[in-house]
């Protein structure tokens, strides 16, 4: 009768029977809710303190801000001699005593004045020059960030030799013209000696204490001196292996606010943190609180909890014994079972429960998976099968599609008038790019690339149609713009599919260098000529190819004078995607162009293969990728 019961009643009525009386002195305390009480109480103060000490550290930033955002408005607004702008530093680090030196940089490169406060005990300024002994400031994040961000920013913390080896932080700003041309940047430095005292000064209890750390993790402020600037958040979490640390560090620099577990910096004894940023530096404070401390409390209630609980759990453990024995018997034989089935015998025999509790629900299970993976296995090894040969078929018909575009390079080994060299890249298995060229006659050459509407095994055949036509009128026409007129016109008969293709055809007499093209909506190729950067030719009459019919091409013409070059490629070197989702672009395309044009063709395409490979950084490729390179000899 009892063990018709299904297994979850059973076990609450035998535990609820055996653990009322045992356990009702022990239920007066809560040791949760006490707890939780208290750690809310105590967050709520954390955090204010902690937000109230990053405000502390704003308004000393914010101050140092408005006083360089002042002197390089005044240094825009009107121009100063050497001489003045020595004195306009010195009233500067003069007037604001948490500025320990100010200097301005100019551009182009030139006497740069420096000045700044004497070591103690002395309290007088000091003059220098950034520019003497060659020194190359342009270079140095607080130059160049503030010029090439066009904005002000603040420095990584760092030590200053000629501040006594204080910790320092600059605060620079870009400088203009009244024409918005760069001429310089201002900078102001501030010692951080400070923040230890006042981080020093914090209510946190007697084991407790603060940090900071800048925007990209570094220690700048922390009781153990030799941490500062020698390790960082993320440092101290590997050496550890602490991903909880990694974790915090990670929301302290993106400016998060909050109270969590931590497991601390340099030892592993359990705290709590409270962190707040410093919006202005990028800044976060971290306050840490000993749980030993905050709970001790708590923990003197959890002793007494455990001296009255612990008689009655041991009685509870003897019912919870005999309960796991009623179960664990016919659980034994379907585990048993089970193990038989890993190995792959599909054919063992399973135990018979009977009875309606989930012990046998779970028998019955195992016979229902059972007889369900034999089906698995039987439609796997037909489903596999097919796979196979669809791959098979797939690889063949990648073969034969690369079989149609030229692959021998040099195409012509006894001609030195000319390179030429192209790769195809399909997305897939088979795409619907494909390039082309040939000798009409002993002295011109066609040149083909284009581009099908879609992937795949429709595009590759579009491609394969696309390719047949094309040779075939060209053998009558001869004419860029006549031949894909025609090719147009066949391939929008009876196209169902609404399927087309951009092209870029050219014929190029290698003699003279003269070039006639026409442009059905392909990407305009880069026209290399010396002494020129890279450029498209002129735009002509065109649209892609099988999607208007009766419509009438136009045609273009270039010159190649000896050693001039044509770039042509297909869309999925500009939409080539990086893991973050942003396309290559066409500037991209063109600054490769010009790092790769003094190479042979050859040398071109692969380095743009390379460049591509190097952007994209194993991404999934998105596009075909065709790129064919032509340099007249």
């Amino acid at each position: 009768m009892f063990r018709k019961i299904r297994i979850a009643p059973r076990m609450a009525l035998m535990i609820i029977i055996g653990a009322g009386g045992i356990l009702g002195t022990v239920i007066g305390y809560n040791y949760v809710s006490a707890r939780g009480l208290l750690l809310e109480e105590l967050q709520q103060k954390s955090n204010h303190l902690a937000r109230a000490t990053a405000f502390r550290i704003e308004v000393t930033g914010y101050a140092v801000e408005k006083v360089v955002q002042s002197a390089a408005f005044m240094l825009t607004e009107n121009e100063h001699t050497v001489a003045q702008q020595y004195d306009l530093l010195e009233n500067l680090v003069a007037d604001n005593p948490e500025i320990f030196g100010a200097a301005i940089a100019p551009w182009p490169k030139g006497e740069a004045p420096y000045v700044w406060r004497a070591a103690p005990p002395a309290q007088k300024l000091l003059r220098g020059d950034l520019n003497e002994e060659g020194y190359q400031y342009d270079v140095w994040d607080w130059f160049a960030l503030p010029r090439d961000l066009k904005r002000m920013i603040w420095t990584e913390p760092y030590f200053d030799e000629g501040g006594g080896n204080a910790l320092m932080v600059t605060r620079a700003a870009p400088v203009w013209d009244a024409e918005d041309e760069f001429t310089g940047v201002i900078t102001s430095d501030v010692s951080l000696e400070w923040l230890r005292e006042m981080l020093a000064q914090l209510p946190v209890g007697r084991s407790g204490y603060a940090f900071l750390v800048s925007a990209t993790g570094v220690i700048i402020s922390h009781p153990a001196g030799d941490l500062i600037m020698n390790e960082s958040i993320f440092s101290l979490a590997e050496a550890r292996g602490s991903e909880n640390l990694r974790r915090i560090g990670q929301r302290m620099i993106q400016g998060e606010t909050g109270f969590v577990f931590f497991d601390g910096l340099t030892d592993t004894k359990p705290a709590w943190l409270a962190f707040s940023p410093v919006p202005s530096t990028g800044w976060s404070v971290g306050l840490v609180f000993p749980e030993n401390e905050l709970l001790g409390v708590v923990f003197d209630f959890s002793r007494n909890t455990l001296f009255f609980g612990a008689a009655g759990f041991a009685l509870l453990l003897m019912l919870s014994l005999l309960i796991a024995r009623s179960i664990s018997r016919p659980l034994q034989q379907l585990e048993a079972g089970a193990r038989t089935l890993a190995t792959g015998n599909l054919d063992v025999s399973l135990p018979v429960v009977t009875g309606k509790d989930e012990v046998a629900g779970l028998a019955n299970a195992f016979e229902s998976m059972r007889n369900d993976l034999k089906r698995y296995m039987i439609d796997l090894a037909q489903t596999t099968a097919a796979k196979e040969r669809i791959e098979s078929e797939m690889q063949i018909a990648r073969d034969i599609q690369m079989s149609l575009v030229p692959h021998t390079f040099p195409p012509f080994p006894n001609r030195n008038d000319m390179e030429i060299y192209a790769i195809l890249e399909p997305a897939r298995e088979i795409g619907g790019d494909f390039y082309d060229f040939y000798m009409i006659d002993e002295d011109e050459l066609c040149l083909v690339v284009g581009d099908v509407s879609g992937k795949g095994v429709p595009a590759a055949l579009f491609m394969a149609v696309t390719r047949t036509f094309l040779r075939s009128i060209w053998q009558e026409e001869h004419s860029p713009a006549a031949t894909m007129t025609r090719l147009n016109r066949e391939l929008v008969r009876d196209n169902d599919s609404c399927m087309f293709v951009t092209l870029f055809c050219a014929r190029i007499n290698l003699t003279t260098g003269h070039c006639v093209y026409a442009n059905g909506g392909h990407n305009p190729p880069f026209l290399l000529h010396a002494g020129k950067p890279a450029m498209a030719p002129p735009t002509v009459k065109g649209v892609v190819v099988g999607g208007m019919p009766d419509f009438t091409f136009g045609e273009g013409e270039l010159f190649f004078a000896p050693g001039d070059a044509i770039f042509i490629y297909t869309d999925g070197v500009t939409e080539a995607m990086n893991p973050e989702n942003a396309l290559s672009g066409d500037a991209w395309t063109r600054a490769q162009i010009e790092k790769y044009r003094d190479l042979d063709c050859n040398g071109m395409v692969e380095a743009m293969r390379k460049a591509l490979a190097d952007y994209t950084r194993g991404a999934e490729q998105s596009d075909d990728i065709t790129m064919l390179a032509f340099r007249r000899g």
